[in-house]
């Protein structure tokens, strides 16, 4: 019996300095006992994080508000000297001269954390392009999508606001900032980059054309292409082709750039033109011959028939060149 006895009170003695019980007498009024490890999410570390103290509350209170030390990044842990954490408590000259202090050799404090998987990020990226692009004729598609300085955030609520770092249409190579919040505070900027594919509907030609072909309704249609792939002066609408000329010719399906056409000069070379010359106060005209074509409003060489001298002048129409002076 009395082996059993000691058994049972060895074991109550063993548990007891497992798990930091205080091993407080009848005349003691306050005991801390400091855990091992312990798991913080606020920015400081304080005696409450890493402590049971037993006592009247008003000094528990007091107590627990001791701070010890800034907390390590989310994620990570640092540890502290049970001689440190035993100096800050004793530091305090209120401290009671009957405290129990129980403080193992060292703490090991871990910062509690929270993450943004890279899926949620690629989630949050397209709904951006797509708010972006808000075009219910317009398809789009993303690949090659990279997270760049995602990591462990605190514990708290989670806001993330979306920047595009560049001011252009959403396609090809696209990169976003995303400030990443807690509780209000930006506590990280990562970088969300990808290829926008953009599909939409251009116009292409319908059959081969040759050079200087002016374009009709009937030689053209439109197709749906992958313009994030194509120069960024394709055409998309009618009005912005028919009437106009090819400057080389194309094949059937052919992407009708802004650069592959142009208008039709109303002057060619060689042509007979009357050239105006006036100002607020007088108005001349005179014969002369195209040295060059040109379209409306552009300015070509015109030889004056009268004087045989070469001028530059201004396309009004077909047969009128302007000279200002």
């Amino acid at each position: 019996m009395r082996t059993l006895n000691a058994i049972l009170l060895t074991t109550v003695i063993a548990a007891a300095t497992t798990f930091g019980f205080c091993d407080v007498r009848a005349d003691t009024r306050a005991c801390v006992a400091v855990m091992d490890e312990t798991l913080v999410r606020g920015e400081k570390v304080y005696l409450k994080d890493v402590a049971r103290i037993e006592g009247p509350a008003a000094l528990q209170k007091r107590l627990g508000a001791t701070y010890l030390a800034y907390s390590p990044n989310p994620g990570k842990h640092k540890t502290l000297r049970g001689s440190w954490i035993e100096s800050k408590v004793r530091s305090q000259r209120w401290l009671p001269e009957n405290i129990v202090l129980r403080i193992p050799e060292y703490v090991r404090i871990e910062r509690a954390c929270q993450s943004i998987q890279d899926e949620d990020f690629l989630r949050r990226y397209t709904g951006f392009i797509a708010q972006q692009i808000s075009d219910p004729n317009v398809d789009f598609g993303i690949s090659r999508f990279r997270v760049i300085g995602n990591g462990p955030l605190p514990e708290g609520d989670v806001r993330v606001d979306l920047k595009n770092q560049a001011d252009k249409k959403p396609m090809g190579h696209v990169s976003l900032s995303a400030f990443v919040r807690v509780n209000g505070k930006i506590e990280r900027r990562v970088v969300l980059s990808g290829w926008v594919d953009r599909v939409e509907k251009v116009v292409c030609t319908v059959r081969p054309l040759p050079r200087h072909a002016i374009l009709a309704k009937e030689d053209l249609c439109f197709e749906m292409k992958n313009i994030s792939k194509l120069p960024t002066n394709v055409t998309k609408t009618l009005e912005a082709v028919v009437g106009k000329r090819l400057k080389h010719a194309v094949k059937a399906g052919s992407v009708l750039m802004a650069n592959t056409i142009e208008d039709p000069p109303l002057i060619e070379k060689g042509d007979r033109v009357t050239i105006i010359a006036e100002s607020s106060t007088i108005r001349v005209t005179a014969i002369g011959i195209a040295k060059s074509k040109g379209s409306a409003g552009e300015q070509i060489r015109v030889m004056n028939s009268v004087s045989n001298k070469e001028i530059i002048a201004s396309v009004v129409n077909g047969s009128t060149v302007r000279v200002e002076f």
